[in-house]
């Protein structure tokens, strides 16, 4: 009986229903969701799989490189399986004007979240396991942002003998990742850098 309820509660969890996340800090949020161990998944890739949240969907699948959609909202999904590979420790440079900027760990997995303000947006950089998403939502929508997007995070499992096999056979690219995103030729353009993107996408 005690299983099926705690069943219950983590499948509440993961869905977001009944989660009041107003009354939870941002680094609360992280630390909360790491330490569950999600143990299935629904999205299956080569040399990875991953939980996706309810509400989302892969809008665009580039093998390592995804665009997820929830609520009109793109989610970019990037999975570093060469780091993962050499355990190579991902970060980010700390700007003073960072709306928010927290780092955690567990497991020898390190992480972190950085928000900057972009006019009504918040441009979140969430990183954890080996892997990243980045998206622009409003401040309302931030929590759920966070929250879905560090669940998806923790719930990467990796598959050591395809990430091997591939990296052997020169399949993925083995050079140091660097994680930044396309910026517009004309830097005092209005757009914001996901506008530029999903412009010159194809």
């Amino acid at each position: 009986m005690f299983k099926k309820i705690l069943i219950g509660l983590i499948l509440i969890f993961l869905t977001g229903c009944s989660i009041n996340l107003e009354n939870m800090s941002y680094e609360k949020i992280i630390d909360s969701s790491i330490e569950e161990n999600i143990k299935y998944s629904n999205v299956n890739e080569v040399g990875y799989k991953y939980y996706l949240p309810i509400n989302f969907s892969v809008y665009k699948d580039d093998l390592y490189n995804q665009i997820l959609l929830s609520n009109n909202v793109y989610y970019y999904l990037n999975v570093d399986v060469v780091s993962y590979h050499y355990k190579k420790v991902m970060k980010t440079n700390h700007e003073l004007d960072d709306y928010l900027y927290y780092t955690f760990e567990k497991d020898g997995k390190n992480g972190y979240v950085r928000v900057t303000k972009n006019n009504d947006y918040f441009f979140v950089e969430l990183c954890y396991n080996y892997a990243i998403i980045e998206v622009e939502v409003k401040e309302e929508d931030l929590k759920y942002a966070i929250s879905r997007g560090i669940i998806i995070l923790n719930s990467i499992k990796y598959n050591d003998l395809i990430i091997e096999k591939n990296i052997v056979d020169d399949a993925i690219e083995t050079s140091e990742s660097t994680y930044s995103i396309p910026q517009p030729e004309n830097k005092s353009t209005s757009k914001n850098v996901l506008e530029y993107i999903k412009e010159n996408d194809g």
